[in-house]
């Protein structure tokens, strides 16, 4: 009986170590990026430029509704839409008020960009721009860390894709909560080490349950 309970008491002790190693850390997963437009989200600005209708043009704020309120027009849903579907929905849209109306379109977004920066912060980001663009908003990469890692971190799960410096905003799968992060090569060799020590864990564990297993029969 006493060495059924110390058993147990190992098992759980293992379980625990195990549950409070994979809790403190998350995995870092490179895994190979979506391909997926930018489409507009709650709380992006849109940029409209109606050539000669200065009383019209404007930056504008996409509501909690994921609608756009235009002078003189009204309302407009617009969450979803990619870059090429908002410019055809507001020129139509402009259609009904001005006769050959030239409309210019633009979305903007409050993009974080994180990590080995010189100026870690919040920026105003345009979908036409390229990642370096966004590094740059950001005071670039300090000399001391030329070969930094950019990645693209989903604020859903925090997984991470990395991104090459060429990339157009407008080809990321961006989302609420997502960020751009300059990372130290060096952190994967660390956390693959601590991978490495969860799966020695989780490899004792099983041996544990094992022998309690094997003495209970």
């Amino acid at each position: 009986m006493l060495r059924q309970y110390a058993l147990s008491r190992a098992v759980l002790a293992a379980f625990l170590l195990l549950t409070a190693a994979c809790a403190r850390r998350a995995p870092v997963s490179l895994a190979p990026l979506p391909d997926h437009p930018w489409t507009v989200l709650v709380g992006d600005e849109v940029r409209v430029r109606v050539y000669r209708e200065p009383d019209l043009s404007g930056q504008f704020l996409v509501n909690t509704q994921g609608e756009l309120h235009l002078p003189g027009l009204g309302q407009l849903s617009v969450e979803g839409l990619t870059v090429d579907s908002l410019t055809t929905a507001i020129e139509t849209f402009y259609a009904r008020r001005v006769v050959n109306a030239i409309v210019d379109v633009g979305i903007v977004r409050s993009l974080p960009v994180l990590g080995e920066v010189r100026a870690p912060g919040v920026y105003a980001a345009e979908p036409t721009w390229t990642v370096q663009q966004v590094i740059a908003r950001a005071g670039g990469v300090p000399s001391s860390h030329p070969d930094v890692l950019i990645l693209l971190r989903k604020g859903r799960d925090q997984s991470q894709y990395r991104l090459s410096a060429d990339s157009r905003l407008d080809r990321l799968p961006l989302e609420a909560g997502d960020a751009i992060v300059a990372v130290d090569p060096s952190f994967f060799s660390r956390n693959a080490s601590q991978l490495d020590a969860w799966a020695r864990v989780g490899t004792l564990t099983t041996l544990i349950l094992q022998f309690y297993i094997i003495g209970r029969k």
